[in-house]
């Protein structure tokens, strides 16, 4: 409480009043209300000529809100009432002025009061926007039934306004009757026991009654409304039900006519399940009637086409039998005696034929010699795929079985067409050694271009190296021999004898193009089986150079018929030897004279020093090639002067006596050291 003389200034406070406005450090007497108090009207300040408008009779004021300030400035909202005091020491009235007049205010803190107004406010506020949101009808009454809360749902489903529902009995209003048209007492209804007993009910299908006088069925909910424990109302709740029926009724009536749809569906389902199973029934039997047929027929035509199977096949067995009769009976006697005749004649010295005549006889001879070993080898080959001939094992020198087959290539080839470039290490392997050498002597006539008829292609660009490479080496438990030569190779005779007697000892024949090359390289591979694999090579004295006088011979045999073995002098590798081998290239032409004793490398195979015979005459050197059939010409005993080359050996251009090409002899052609250029 604060009082207030006429010149607006206080005067005096209570302690509640200082507790509001007083800060420590300043004093609230003696301070102009209007500082206090901004928004108050001067009006009621004492002496004021203007009279308020709002002051009774007794001077006083209606409660008003303004924003009070303290005394340091800082604002609180507060409820001021005035009441003007007269100094009562007159007895009688004064009309006059005098001045003492007090304004007494009465100050009321708003600060806690305006944060719950608010705050119920804003209740109030979300109260009424979940009434208005919700979809269910919400009507509140009090303890005698009257409505007193109803939402906009709740209007809409029954039929009112909400301004219309306020202060009647909800009972009267909505459930006076059931749904049959019979009354329904108060008594009997959910509302009045919730109000009566304070239970809730649930009921579903309930019928209000809308302002219309339409049914309404709800599914309708009371509960009742206390303040602490005394019950001062109720609410009910209820749902329009009529969607929910609608849709429960357009279900049902689809429900019925669907099932009838099934039933006419049904009797039509089984009336073609009936149509179609006699139809499938007709169909299968049919099918059953036409497939017998097929397969009478079908019978009758493999049975014919199996009789004329049978026949080719016994016509195909017995020309098959008949050409293997010819090639090994009545072909190869025959070529045996005409060979035999044409050696015969041309090593006979007391022919009276000129030298081209002669040639052409051992050529004659030579030829005939390969047509008797081919046809051998192709019957050797038939029989081994055929299963009548099987693969001998024995353990065999590596390099005694690759001298052999190059001296059955030379014998396939011809003497003098082609050169070698032979590497073979002494390597112990168990293998059939004749007929690994006849697969060898295939596989070097494929690469060199010589077909079964003895006929080489012609190059087209001129110069080209006939040189054969043959190198083996050991690869952990298979032994690998290269074959490469100037053509790609692949002759339907040669290349399927050399397969099928490296599958018989279950090796591999592999084909490989070589960059820069005309030919290709086949690489062979078989197991070493029981052989020791690699054998170190015994030392071997220098053979000198006349004990070799007479040449090695053009088949790769040494002296008579004995085969070559593989503890002779090793001639110097050719570079591609050394790529496939993987080894270091050979030593320098000094040194490897030095190691061999100071003979000169000739690239021939030498017989060894003490098999040499010494030189025959020329009747028993003429005699005895007439026993070879090699179909080479014999050395005329004026012109031996110096080392025979091997036929089918790398004769390089020093090691010629004369220093020319090797061509002139009836040998290969030189081959450069640097090799020579693809075509």
């Amino acid at each position: 409480m604060v009082l207030v003389n006429a010149n607006g200034t206080v005067v005096n406070a209570n302690t509640i009043a200082l507790e509001a406005f007083e800060t420590p450090g300043t004093a609230l007497v003696g301070r102009g209300l209007l500082d206090l108090l901004p928004q108050f009207d001067s009006k009621l300040i004492p002496g004021s000529m203007r009279r308020p408008d709002q002051m009774d009779p007794q001077g006083r004021t209606k409660p008003t809100r303004m924003i009070a300030r303290r005394t340091d400035g800082s604002e609180f909202p507060v409820e001021v009432t005035s009441a003007n005091l007269e100094i009562g020491q007159q007895g009688y009235d004064s009309y006059g002025y005098s001045g003492d007049e007090l304004l007494m205010l009465v100050v009321r803190d708003l600060t806690g009061t305006v944060d719950t107004e608010a705050e119920l406010a804003r209740s109030q506020r979300q109260t009424e926007m979940i009434l208005r949101a919700a979809s269910e009808g919400v009507v509140g009454t009090d303890t005698d039934g009257r409505i007193v809360l109803v939402n906009p749902a709740a209007a809409q489903i029954l039929g009112y306004r909400a301004s219309d529902l306020g202060g009647r009995e909800l009972h009267t209003l909505v459930l006076h009757s059931r749904a049959d048209g019979s009354p329904f007492p108060y008594e009997e209804s959910p509302l009045a026991d919730t109000l009566r007993s304070g239970r809730k009910h649930r009921v579903r299908g309930q019928v209000l009654w809308s302002k219309a006088g339409a049914e309404v069925s709800v599914d309708l909910t009371t509960a009742p409304v206390r303040d602490g424990d005394q019950l001062v109302g109720a609410v009910m709740t209820f749902t329009d039900r009529r969607p929910y029926d609608s849709l429960a009724e357009e279900k049902s009536a689809a429900l019925r006519q669907h099932e009838r749809e099934l039933e006419r569906l049904a009797e039509e389902h089984a009336s073609e399940l009936t149509a179609l199973r006699q139809k499938h029934v007709a169909e299968i039997a049919e099918l059953d009637e036409r497939r017998t047929e097929e397969l009478a027929a079908g019978e009758e035509r493999y049975a014919a086409l199996g009789e004329r199977e049978k026949d080719r096949y016994e016509a195909l067995a017995g020309r098959h039998e008949q050409l293997l009769t010819l090639l090994g009976t009545s072909l190869r006697g025959p070529l045996d005696e005409l060979r035999r005749d044409l050696a015969a004649l041309a090593a006979d010295d007391a022919g009276q034929l000129w030298p081209e005549a002669n040639q052409v006889l051992h050529h004659l001879s030579a030829g005939y010699s390969r047509i008797t070993t081919l046809i051998d080898n192709v019957l050797g080959y038939q029989r081994l795929d055929s299963g009548a001939d099987v693969v001998h094992r024995t353990k065999v020198m590596l390099d005694a079985v690759v001298a052999a087959g190059v001296d059955g290539a030379v014998e396939l080839i011809g003497p003098g067409r082609v050169q070698f470039a032979v590497h073979a290490p002494p390597i112990e392997a168990e293998v059939d050694p004749q007929r690994l050498a006849t697969a060898l002597a295939h596989l070097v006539a494929d690469v060199a271009g010589v077909d079964a008829t003895g006929n080489a292609p012609v190059s087209a660009g001129g110069y080209m190296d006939n040189t054969v490479v043959v190198a083996a080496a050991q690869r952990g438990e298979v032994v690998r021999i290269e074959v490469r030569g100037p053509y790609p190779g692949g002759d339907p005779v040669h290349e399927p004898i050399v397969r099928g007697i490296v599958r018989a000892h279950g090796g591999v024949l592999q084909t490989h193009e070589v960059p820069g090359m005309s030919g290709s390289a086949f690489v062979l591979e078989v197991p070493i089986g029981g052989g020791a694999g690699a054998v170190p090579a015994a030392p071997v004295d220098a053979v000198p150079a006349e004990a070799d006088g007479s040449g090695g011979d053009g088949d790769g045999t040494m002296g008579g018929d004995a085969p070559v073995s593989g503890g002779g002098r090793r001639r110097a590798r050719r570079s591609s030897v050394d790529a496939f081998l993987d080894s270091d290239p050979p030593e320098d032409g000094a040194e490897a004279s030095a190691e061999d004793g100071g003979a000169a490398p000739t690239g021939r195979r030498r017989r060894r020093a003490a098999a040499a015979p010494e030189l025959p005459p020329a009747s028993a050197d003429a005699g005895g090639e007439a026993g070879s059939g090699t179909g080479r010409r014999r050395g005329r005993a004026a012109e031996d002067g110096g080392d025979g080359v091997a036929e089918g050996a790398v004769v390089m251009a020093g090691e010629h006596s004369a220093g020319t090409a090797a061509a002139g002899n009836n040998l290969g052609g030189t081959v450069p050291p640097q090799g020579v250029p693809a075509p």
